[in-house]
């Protein structure tokens, strides 16, 4: 069986750019991997608009290492 969202999508709110004082919707979820893990465990840093998810990206990558991945947010993702 295929999920649904639970509310269309007209009645779909993104949430903000966890970047401080932003307050643009929140477009991209930025993922990270643990080094020495498989990438299936990457971990959830935040949801961001993409100027800012690019740079929570990089700066997570050169402080902890592991991949960065950029997702869409799974409030906006359909599956058909």
């Amino acid at each position: 069986m295929a999920s649904t969202s639970r509310w269309p999508a007209a009645l779909w709110v993104p949430a903000a750019c966890a970047w401080g004082g932003c307050g643009r919707p929140a477009g991209v979820d930025v993922l990270a991997t643990v080094p020495g893990e498989p990438p299936r465990l990457a971990l959830r840093v935040g949801g961001f608009c993409v100027g800012h998810a690019v740079i929570v990206g990089i700066d997570t990558q050169a402080r902890d290492g592991g991949e960065v991945w950029y997702a869409a947010p799974l409030g906006m993702a359909r599956w058909r």
